[in-house]
């Protein structure tokens, strides 16, 4: 069974392959992302939930969000 929220069926948790294409970087790159937000998620929210080698979805989001913004 996938881990998958009910409300619109996309995964909870992002595997190291939708980090690479979605940021265009190596395999080890892409683990050196996670392991940076599931250090700050953890950081911030010690209650979270952290699965090694996957990052939670909505703060992958809410990261990808904040680099925009701050972006442009």
């Amino acid at each position: 069974m996938k881990n998958t929220t009910e409300s619109d069926n996309l995964p909870l948790f992002l595997g190291v392959e939708v980090i690479q294409k979605d940021m265009s970087v190596s395999r080890s790159k892409a683990y050196e992302i996670i392991k940076k937000l599931n250090t700050d998620m953890k950081r911030e929210y010690p209650e979270a939930l952290v699965v090694n080698g996957r990052v939670n979805r909505f703060w992958y989001q809410k990261a990808c969000l904040m680099d925009r913004k701050e972006g442009t």
